[in-house]
Formats: C-alpha cells, structure tokens, sequence
C-alpha cells in the first residue's frame, strides 16, 4: 500500500470501530484521512466496497506477516498455534486493529479471507498430515472454532480480563485439544516462544 492508501485504510478503521458501522461517509473519511475527496475517490473507488477492502487488505496483510514469522516451521499444530497466539498480541499491541478485529472479525468479507488464508492451510495440512482428529467434523467448522476462539480471546485482552499471554496461550491449548492434540503435547505448542512479527510490506 502507499502512504496515501494506509492512512486512508487507517481512518476507515478508526470510524468503523468509533462509529460501530461498516457504513462511513467520503466527507467523514476525507477528514478524518485529512485528504482531499478527489483522492479518495482515486484511492477507494466506491465508498460501498470500502469495508470489504478494509477487512481484506488488513486481513491479508496480517496473515502474511504472521505466516512470514513462523516460515520455517513445518509442523501444522504449531503453526496454528503461534497464529492464534500472535493474532492476540497483535490486538494487546495495536488495540485500534484489535477492536476492529473483534467487532468486524466475524463478518463475511472476513471469513472468507480466512478461509483462503493460511490458518485454513495450516488445518487442512493437519488433516492431510493426520495430525488432527476431526471425525465427520468439516474444516468449516474448524475454521468457526479457531477464529470465533481466537476473536473471543482478543476481546479478553481489550477489555483488561486476561493478559495477551494467557488469553492467546489457553486459546490455543483448547484449540489443539478440540483437534485432537494430546493435552501434554498441545500445552507444550502453545506455551513456546512467539518469534517477532515480521513488518509490513
């Protein structure tokens, strides 16, 4: 993205969380961007695509660069694991991202970026790997159970219930045993050490 375009998607996002509503107007966003119409206009395209895109490109975005910190892993339970978990540092670091995840996180543009992202090949890797015992349980469901999980976990942190440790860490323990992950095994994943988030293209 250039300059222009993150801070008009970081404006969307502050007025998406403030105002509670995937709906903002092109005056509300100019000012709030502090440009002019004219390059919102060229930047976005349509105002009604806006939240879609939103949603995509910090979806997308986020998902690389937790992909990209745990590359040379191979091992699907960790990597899932770690995904969850640095999903939820992410919300205690970035709390305006954070609480756009958790209010917008399980909107359809969202589910669908999931879906194609790499926790969804993280899973079906688990599957193919036999790795995880899933029974007559379809990875839509598992995709529901991470991401509602790893959701609900971001809003502990937010709200000051839990640090980003523990929710992230209990998160994504119960997730690896709902997978079929021995208990021993799946508190030693959860509990390893995260590796640094990559930066942002």
């Amino acid at each position: 993205m250039t300059t222009t375009d993150d801070r008009i998607v970081t404006a969307a996002v502050r007025l998406f969380v403030e105002k509670g509503t995937t709906q903002v107007s092109i005056s509300e966003l100019a000012q709030e961007a502090n440009v002019a119409r004219g390059t919102l206009y060229r930047n976005i395209g349509s105002i009604d695509d806006l939240f879609d895109r939103v949603v995509g490109e910090v979806t997308a975005d986020l998902h690389r660069r937790v992909s990209a910190s745990f590359a040379a892993t191979d091992d699907s339970a960790t990597r899932l694991a770690t995904g969850i978990r640095m999903w939820v540092r992410y919300a205690h670091e970035n709390p305006q991202l954070g609480r756009f995840a958790v209010k917008f996180g399980l909107s359809e543009e969202a589910l669908r970026t999931w879906m194609a992202g790499p926790p969804s090949s993280d899973v079906d890797a688990g599957v193919a790997a036999g790795r995880y015992v899933l029974g007559d349980v379809s990875t839509d469901s598992v995709a529901s159970l991470v991401l509602g999980a790893t959701v609900s976990a971001m809003w502990m942190v937010l709200e000051g219930h839990q640090t980003w440790r523990e929710a992230g860490t209990s998160t994504a323990e119960l997730v690896l045993r709902a997978l079929g992950i021995d208990a021993e095994e799946a508190r030693r994943i959860a509990t390893e050490p995260l590796p640094v988030l990559q930066p942002s293209a």
